[in-house]
């Protein structure tokens, strides 16, 4: 059976093919990885419990533990992978050109005549 491919490896693996990959940026790609697994773990945990998002206390009612945990992940993923180019404004920011459009040379727009006849 073929091994899940960790957050970090899919990470690498983006980042190589958006061609932002730097090896000096490993030890920030394990943090987004170690991030994103704990919130694949606490998102099948809150699932499991049937999405319980508040819990009684003595003064009311207040969002459970899990939810905050959650948000708080969520926002913390999102901030190292626009810091890795693994968003639209991170890649822009990390690669002016990324969206560029490229100007097809006259070779290309006629193969591309030829393919599409």
């Amino acid at each position: 059976m073929p091994k899940k491919k960790t957050p970090a490896a899919i990470a690498r693996a983006a980042m190589k093919e958006l061609g932002v990959y730097k090896p000096e940026f490993e030890p920030i790609i394990k943090i987004y990885g170690g991030l994103a697994e704990q919130y694949e773990k606490l998102s099948a945990d809150f699932e499991a419990s049937g999405y319980d998002y508040s819990e009684e206390t003595q003064t009311g009612t207040k969002k459970a533990p899990i939810v905050t945990t959650l948000e708080s992940l969520r926002k913390d993923i999102l901030s190292y992978a626009s810091q890795l180019g693994l968003t639209p404004q991170g890649l822009l920011k990390a690669d002016d050109a990324a969206f560029a459009k490229k100007k097809a040379g006259g070779l290309d727009r006629l193969l591309a005549e030829l393919n599409s006849a």
